[in-house]
Formats: C-alpha cells, structure tokens, sequence
C-alpha cells in the first residue's frame, strides 16, 4: 500500500474516532450513506467498519435515543487509543495533524 494511502486511512480513521467522541454525526455520516457530493463517504465507511473490527468503536444498537444521541461509540479500548494519542500528537484539544504518521492504529 502506498504511502498517501496509509496517510489517507488514519486522517479518515481519526476523524471517525473524533466524530464518535465528541461530534454529534448521524448513522449515516458513519456509514458513507450521504449526498453524493461527499467525496470521503465510501472512504468514511470503511474506515468505521475497519474501526469496529479493530474493536475501537462499536454500534450503539439504542440509537437514537435521549440517552445515546450517538449512533457510534468509543470502546474501553478507543478511548485509551484515543487518550494515547492525544497525549502523543495533541494540541490542546485537538490533534497535531502534521504529526498523524506517528500514530500506530492497533492491529486486528
């Protein structure tokens, strides 16, 4: 796999675990089924399902409802990698995204 794909896959996959943190998405921003001129959504799904696999995100199976407005949501084990990452490449709250090639997505 080239170089600026792998780049690609953690910008998509850190922006799916950002969106499942913090950011108030729909299912279907999560799962690529939005307006065709959304030119990530294909790229977005993947990521969430590779993200699931990878046990950092999992289906909230209540969504909608008052008490999970999430669709998506961080395992134990996101959150760590989330925290971990934070703590590597972050920038106040955000994420030094210069810096994303520092980061190591765990493995299935």
């Amino acid at each position: 796999m080239e170089e600026s794909e792998k780049l690609r896959q953690k910008l998509i996959g850190m922006d799916v675990l950002l969106a499942a943190d913090r950011d108030a998405r729909t299912q279907e921003w999560f799962e690529g089924k939005v307006p065709s001129d959304d030119p990530d959504g294909n790229d977005r799904a993947k990521g969430t399902k590779d993200l699931v696999e990878r046990g950092l995100l999992e289906k909230d199976d209540d969504y909608p409802g008052p008490r999970h407005p999430h669709p998506y949501r961080l395992t134990t084990r996101g959150a760590n990698f989330l925290d971990g990452v934070r703590r590597q490449i972050g920038r106040g709250k955000g994420i030094h995204w210069e810096r994303i090639n520092d980061i190591e997505f765990p493995s299935l």
